[in-house]
């Protein structure tokens, strides 16, 4: 009766559920319209007859039906050598009508009818539409049209600032329930804000990430063997990013102070590997530019070709670092205002008693570190080898993004007293042990191939590659000091809330 009662009236902006749940639900239907015209159309529908017209342009008889030739006439089938079926494009439309539209109409009932629950839910609804929106920004989809982009973005504002709206109103019944005094109503606010704050500045990061792709290098990831156009990886990669960060979010609004761990290790792993592009750039220009634009300026004909080749110092070369250049401040600025919030949780000070959980703590936080570091420059060495002109990729730098962020995200969750990160590292281990293993036979074995191809040949890349993969595995043996050491999980539970 309380939570039914309560959600009656909103203290905060005078709106009954029932008006509430009405908005939802006329914002569904325009929102399901216009994405038809907008998405779904151009997207979906519309390639279908472009794909008719072009068999039709190049002399093949082509028509588009419903359910192509199962329905077909017997005359159109005879006169159409290719009929076309839209059902399955159709089908898939309809799917997504019924998670999107369908889910957010019916939480609205709900709403309407003043069920506490739907609050919430519709938190969760509208923030996943925010990225949906945000993805036709970030992911270069094919087919992909100004109008699309347009509504895409329009709709990921309306739907964070819906998110939003539920979120103050759910705080309010939470503030209601739990009787909070003013100071705690007021860190409850203060901790939203400053939790929207660091989204929106990864979020700036992430836009700014995906302009400077030109910046990153090709579409290709020679650290995972992807040598195809990884350009759809890449967005969907930072999308999930995105995704992750809204959710950090939120929790810190209920004192989830994992949310900070989060955004100061993958905020430093997207500084970091940003850092290291304009580093690359930097030599690139020292090494590559300078001495070119010399001969250039002496009418070398190697040079003055190369350079209109467009390979120098372009305009589209200048935009895609200037927007590397943002992506790096932003996600430093992310970093920086995080660490400061978690800082006195990483302090190494600790009592005699808590010695030897204190030391077996650090040994297993550093081992992710040191197994990271090595398995990195395993696989550098190593591919340096296989590819020749070896250089690093754009999704490359999303590896970095997410194996880096995750190495960061859970050392520092170690020190600062998460006992799940144990856990999370067991399993990243895990992931490590199994892919360095693979690869330790590979090397050796690509050794003695070229070995047996060359006389003389020895191969000392692909020796300290696998010797640095072995070590890798190696160093995943710190994880046991966490779990075998007595006193480590009282140690940091008492570290987690003094």
């Amino acid at each position: 009766m309380t939570s039914t009662m309560s959600m009656q009236e909103s203290g905060r902006f005078g709106l009954t559920s029932k008006k509430i749940g009405i908005g939802v639900a006329i914002y569904a239907v325009i929102e399901a319209v216009v994405a038809y015209f907008c998405v779904f159309a151009p997207l979906y529908i519309n390639p279908v007859y472009q794909k008719c017209a072009e068999y039709n342009a190049q002399g093949i008889p082509c028509i588009v039906r419903l359910f192509g030739k199962t329905l077909a006439s017997k005359a159109e089938i005879a006169e159409y050598q290719i009929i076309l079926s839209l059902w399955d494009t159709i089908f898939n439309v309809i799917i997504i009508y019924l998670i999107f539209t369908g889910i957010t109409l019916a939480l609205a009932f709900c709403m309407y009818k003043g069920m506490s629950f739907a609050k919430s839910y519709l938190i969760a609804v509208f923030g996943a539409k925010h990225i949906v929106g945000l993805m036709a920004l970030i992911v270069p989809f094919a087919n992909m049209r100004r109008n699309t982009m347009i509504f895409g973005i329009a709709d990921s504002v309306i739907c964070i600032v819906l998110c939003l709206f539920f979120i103050l109103i759910n705080n309010d019944e939470y503030i209601d329930d739990m009787l909070l005094t003013s100071e705690q109503i007021a860190a409850m606010n203060k901790r939203m804000s400053f939790g929207f704050v660091l989204y929106g500045i990864f979020l700036a990061a992430i836009i700014f990430q995906k302009y400077s792709l030109g910046a990153l290098g090709n579409n290709w990831s020679l650290y995972l063997g992807w040598t195809g156009d990884t350009s759809m990886g890449h967005g969907y990669t930072l999308a999930l990013l995105l995704a992750v960060a809204l959710v950090a979010a939120i929790m810190y609004i209920r004192e989830a102070d994992w949310a900070m761990f989060f955004f100061a290790g993958f905020g430093g792993a997207v500084a970091l590997s940003n850092l290291m592009a304009i580093v690359f750039r930097v030599i690139w220009v020292v090494k590559t530019y300078l001495p070119m634009n010399n001969l250039k300026a002496q009418g070398d004909e190697a040079a003055l070709e190369w350079f209109a080749n467009g390979n120098g110092m372009t305009t589209t070369w200048w935009i895609n670092t200037v927007f590397l250049a943002l992506a790096f401040v932003a996600s430093a600025v992310v970093a920086l205002m995080a660490f400061k919030k978690i800082g006195k949780y990483l302090s190494f000070k600790h009592s005699a008693e808590d010695k030897k959980p204190a030391m077996a703590v650090l040994i297993s936080a550093g081992s992710i570190i040191l197994s990271f570091i090595l398995t990195i420059a395993a696989v550098t060495i190593w591919h340096k080898e296989l590819y020749a002109g070896f250089s690093v990729g754009a999704m490359d730098y999303m590896y970095f993004f997410i194996y880096g962020g995750a190495t960061l995200f859970l050392a520092l969750s170690m020190i600062g007293g998460y006992s799940f990160s144990k856990f999370g590292t067991l399993g990243l281990y895990l992931l490590v042990i199994s892919n360095n293993f693979i690869s330790i036979f590979s090397v050796f074995g690509q050794r003695a191939a070229r070995a047996a191809a060359t006389e003389g040949y020895v191969g000392y890349n692909y020796i300290i590659s696998g010797v640095l993969f072995i070590l890798a595995i190696v160093s995943c043996a710190g994880i046991i000091c966490a779990f075998i050491v007595k006193g480590v999980n009282d140690y940091m539970y008492a570290k987690r809330y003094s």
